[in-house]
């Protein structure tokens, strides 16, 4: 991804979907997933053009430019037709006919316009801008969350990846002691029971393996889902590994990035540049609309004096002596206010978040190299003799050198260890608890281990989400 998600959603939601893109798409995923393994980029660029919480934000996109065009209408001119003198009791005027109802009509044909003398329609253009300037932003938010889920989702399933690797791994191991233990039973070296008992611990890695097969489907399903496809069968059998990318986090400069870059910030600045122009709208509209209109009139009541053809012009505005928008202009300045608080809000929670990110992936990254030995040695694990001084120039002993990288880490140690008591069982040299507790302990520590890694991968993926641009 590029600065944020600002990138993503330009470049879907300004370029619109063509009509059936994503039933097209949704017969392509499933080959193209099983060409090779889906990367973490490759999920979310499908979550982002199918996710229907993606779609639902365009739509939302759409209707603010609506309110943009709205803005920019010009009011209907209003035509008016009346007709009068319509005689009920007619004048004779000393004539002995009596005239009728239609005889007399005057007739008037008008036609008025709103002048927009004070700007009204500029203003309400501007407000509606940036009512479109902050729904992107906050579409863009969303679209943090959309992919913040679905790298969450990534996660969660190369960490259940890794722990079917492990329950198979072990259950491999483990059928070798079986193998080992059925043969030590019937050449009398151990007893039945503890035959059964190497039994019975091999079934239970078995469920182990199960158990990890289940959480891996529902893991897939849940990054299917993210992904908007129907299935976990539409994924790939195997996604990418995650790249391992140790580095070390400045929490200020990440803040201050997140401060630039977070789209929520940003739909804060801009909701209070919103309410600002909505603000400026709402006190223009307190200025009175000028009307300005032409009438013609055809009179047939001529007989009266009057001309036959004739033409108007009128000009009216309503006074302001009530009604001056005061609902508008106080909910105007309320927003501003709110604007301004969720901004605050936001500036403190930014802080935290990125914070509290950084210290998860510091510990994260800590234990990682306490597993894989990638610390040195402290004078605890190596002891320095301290130097005597004596008078015969004697020379102090040197320290003890630490031990090789490869035999440093927990992972490591807990490797040879267990390596060391299967042969050791195999060679009858060790009972079998003393094998099971050696198990138990490689087993606890690649699970720490595993864990480890996955807390360091989720808390890089929370680093980028909680700064809502890749930490590069």
């Amino acid at each position: 991804m590029t600065r944020g998600t600002g990138a993503i959603a330009v470049a879907l939601l300004a370029g619109g979907f063509a009509a059936g893109h994503s039933r097209a798409r949704a017969a392509e995923v499933a080959p193209a997933a099983a060409v090779g393994a889906l990367t973490m980029d490759e999920a979310v660029r499908i979550a982002l053009e199918r996710n229907r919480e993606v779609i639902a934000a365009r739509l939302d996109i759409e209707a603010a430019q609506l309110d943009v065009v709205a803005a920019r209408i010009y009011p209907n001119p209003v035509a008016s037709y009346s007709v009068g003198n319509l005689v009920l009791r007619g004048n004779t005027q000393g004539g002995t006919v009596e005239p009728g109802f239609f005889s007399q009509p005057v007739q008037t044909v008008g036609v008025s316009e709103i002048i927009d003398i004070w700007a009204k329609r500029g203003a309400r253009t501007r407000a509606a801008e940036r009512g479109v300037e902050e729904k992107r932003f906050q579409v863009e938010d969303a679209l943090r969350e959309i992919v913040y889920a679905v790298r969450s989702a990534f996660a969660d399933v190369t960490r259940e990846q890794h722990e079917r690797q492990l329950a198979r791994e072990i259950a491999d191991r483990y059928s070798d002691t079986v193998r080992v233990s059925r043969g030590r039973f019937r050449a009398g070296d151990i007893s039945e029971a503890e035959l059964r008992r190497v039994e019975l611990e091999g079934l239970r890695y078995t469920n182990a393996v199960i158990d990890a097969d289940l959480q891996l489907d529902l893991a897939r399903e849940k990054l299917a889902r993210m992904m908007g496809l129907a299935s976990g069968a539409q994924l790939p059998v195997q996604v990418a590994e995650l790249a391992d990318v140790r580095r070390a986090y400045s929490v200020p400069s990440l803040i201050s990035l997140a401060m630039e870059y977070r789209p929520d910030v940003r739909a804060a600045s801009a909701a209070h540049r919103t309410a600002e122009a909505q603000l400026e709208s709402a006190k223009r509209e307190v200025y009175p609309d000028i009307s300005v209109g032409a009438a013609y009139t055809h009179s047939a009541f001529t007989v009266s004096g009057d001309n036959p053809d004739t033409l108007g012009l009128s000009l009216s505005l309503p006074l302001p002596l009530f009604d001056r928008n005061q609902a508008a202009i106080g909910r105007s300045s309320l927003d501003i206010r709110r604007a301004d608080n969720e901004f605050e809000r936001l500036r403190v929670a930014v802080a935290h978040d990125v914070s509290e990110a950084v210290r998860r992936a510091d510990r994260s990254r800590a234990l990682i190299d306490v597993f894989e030995g990638t610390v040195e040695e402290t004078e605890a694990a190596t002891p320095t003799p301290t130097p005597t001084p004596t008078g015969n120039g004697a020379k102090a002993m040197p320290p003890s050198p630490a031990l090789p990288p490869e035999k440093r880490g927990m992972l490591a140690r807990a490797e040879n260890g267990l390596r060391v008591a299967e042969k050791s069982y195999q060679a009858g040299a060790i009972s079998l608890l003393e094998l099971l507790d050696t198990q138990r302990t490689y087993l606890d520590v690649r699970g720490q281990y595993l864990r480890a890694l996955y807390d360091y991968r989720q808390a890089a993926v929370d680093v980028n989400h909680a700064v809502g641009t890749e930490v590069k």
